[in-house]
């Protein structure tokens, strides 16, 4: 299976952990194009916080390598790594590449 297929599918199953946790009117999809925050976005701050830590968990369980996405460099870029499950697919590739 191709990289870009593992993260996908480790994201799935951290939407599925995530929404264990929250009401069903506000589950998010397991598509790429969900969106996460901004104005279209189901995540508040706790949410995101959540997000970001069962994410950097599960890539270090699943694909078997440790990334931080609470560093400066994808903090200061929130609202672009975090705006889909598509864009957190693809920063995730890049700093897996690094």
């Amino acid at each position: 299976m191709e990289l870009h297929e593992k993260i996908r599918q480790m994201l799935f199953g951290v939407i599925d952990e995530l929404n264990q946790l929250q009401s069903p009117d506000e589950h998010l999809a397991k598509d790429m194009e969900t969106p996460l925050t901004g104005d279209s976005g189901k995540l508040d701050s706790a949410g995101l916080i959540n997000l970001i830590a069962v994410t950097e968990q599960k890539t270090v369980a699943e694909l078997g390598r440790p990334i931080l996405l609470t560093d400066n460099r994808t903090l200061s870029q929130v609202n672009q790594v975090f705006h889909t499950l598509g864009t957190l697919a693809e920063y995730i590739q890049l700093r897996l590449n690094e």
